[in-house]
């Protein structure tokens, strides 16, 4: 395929996609690792399209079925809610008019009951193995299956490593299954027995980094959200957003929307002032402070460190290594304006939080802005969607005592109120514990009530009976 038509195989972000494919076509799984918001969502999805399919075949000369699987569509975190998530998407995309396999979707349809109603554990990965392997040499099928797993870090932390063996076995049996898995992080930095460790040892080859649109492309999104609000992007509007939030799909628009509210009916003559104004305005606007927070969650500890120096020292303090994992993950950029943090924003609010640092109290303490977890002065590992979703329940609430039913409100929904047992309300629990507390088994902090829930208590609390 020309490089002019690669470049618009899809609407959005066609170049990684392009790149995905390739890979793909090599029989190599790959890991999609990106930030909040940098549109990992986005390209999985896109590559469910048919000109991606077409570039496929014209790489590889075979047909491929992709298949797009949401696992936040997991009703519960378990080796069943996984299996039953990855067949449901299955069918759903094998009764899409494009496939004609009605007796191939029966056949599905009984193994996806068998692991919905199993009588027994033992039943479940069964069933579901029974599924893939009927997929994989029905004639029907396509001759490549590729499993899409979209928000997969929850998963690698939360289900029975035997999970992940079972996947590896089957790609090592059938080369012909492929898998892309979509992670906030890097594959590399998730901790885990050997099970774990076999499965990510396929992806080892073929990591994929979603780094900051281009110019061209922030500036096209920008444009785009001017034209929904009956206003055009002018030269100064746009270096100023560019500047501001870079190539952070999350933050242009979130930049956008501040410029337009800001300079809503001013005349063009006023623009430098208006730009002004919103400088002000985006230091504490909750968009940009939400977008801001989530990315800096996300962050490992030493990558933090390192945005930290990047920010207060300059570039040139990293170290080569720190360098070269920065621009991985698209915290650095390296263009005609040199070596730098990807936006303005990022590096002001990197720099906020070594002042935070330097004055954190004792017990449990959370920067809300940043993500940022402190247990007596020492910053804690990075906390699951979960477990921070439940600690800001708790910490909300200090001294308190949280029942299940707000906390199956606060972490999961109010539509999960008849679905979450005491047993996954328990393993919650004791991943956050073990993270928050010294030593879990004398529990200073987060503390159980007998017969009524669980509360957090500040550093000289009282333990509660």
């Amino acid at each position: 395929m020309p490089l002019s038509q690669r470049n618009r195989l899809v609407r959005y972000r066609s170049e990684d996609v392009a790149a995905i494919v390739e890979a793909l076509s090599l029989g190599r799984p790959v890991a999609l690792v990106g930030l909040s918001n940098f549109g990992k969502s986005t390209v999985l999805r896109q590559m469910v399209s048919p000109p991606v399919a077409a570039y496929y075949r014209e790489l590889t000369g075979q047909g491929a079925l992709f298949v797009y699987i949401d696992c936040n569509r997991m009703l519960q975190m378990s080796a069943q809610g996984f299996y039953e998530t990855v067949l449901r998407a299955i069918l759903e995309t094998l009764h899409s008019p494009a496939y004609d396999c009605a007796a191939l979707c029966e056949r599905l349809q009984g193994y996806y009951e068998r692991v919905v109603s199993a009588a027994n554990a033992f039943a479940i990965p069964l069933a579901f193995n029974d599924a893939i392997i009927t997929l994989l040499e029905d004639p029907t099928t396509p001759e490549n299956v590729i499993l899409l797993l979209d928000e997969f870090d929850e998963v690698l932390g939360g289900l029975d490593e035997r999970v992940f063996l079972n996947l590896r076995a089957l790609k090592d049996r059938y080369a012909h299954l492929n898998y892309v898995t979509a992670t906030l992080r890097p594959l590399t930095s998730m901790a885990g027995g050997d099970d774990l460790a076999e499965f990510l040892e396929v992806f080892a080859a073929q990591k994929h980094y979603l780094r900051p649109l281009d110019d061209a492309a922030a500036t096209e999104l920008a444009a785009e959200i001017f034209t929904q609000n009956n206003d055009s992007l002018d030269p100064p509007e746009r270096d100023y957003i560019l500047a501001q939030a870079g190539g952070h799909p999350g933050l242009i628009q979130a930049v956008a929307y501040v410029v337009l509210q800001v300079e809503s009916g001013a005349p063009s003559a006023y623009t430098e002032r208006a730009l002004l104004m919103a400088s002000d305005v985006l230091q504490n606007h909750r968009l940009v402070r939400s977008e801001l927070g989530k990315l800096w969650k996300q962050l490992l500890p030493a990558e933090r460190e390192a945005a930290i120096l990047a920010a207060t020292r300059g570039t040139a303090a990293l170290s080569p290594m720190q360098q070269e994992e920065l621009l991985a993950r698209g915290l650095l950029v390296n263009d005609g304006r040199g070596l730098r943090l990807f936006c303005e924003l990022f590096a002001h609010y990197a720099r906020r939080q070594k002042m935070v640092a330097q004055d954190v109290p004792t017990g449990v303490w959370v920067d809300i802005d940043a993500g940022m977890v402190w247990v007596d002065g020492r910053r804690i590992e990075s906390l699951t969607d979960l477990e921070y979703r439940l600690l800001l329940l708790l910490y909300g609430r200090m001294d308190k005592i949280c029942d299940k039913y707000q906390i199956v409100e606060a972490v999961w929904g109010q539509e999960y109120l008849g679905e979450v047992d005491d047993a996954r309300i328990e393993k919650l629990i004791s991943r956050l514990r073990s993270k928050l507390e010294p030593d879990p088994a004398q529990p200073r902090y987060l503390l159980t009530v007998r017969g009524r829930g669980y509360k957090l208590v500040p550093a000289d609390g009282v333990s509660e009976t």
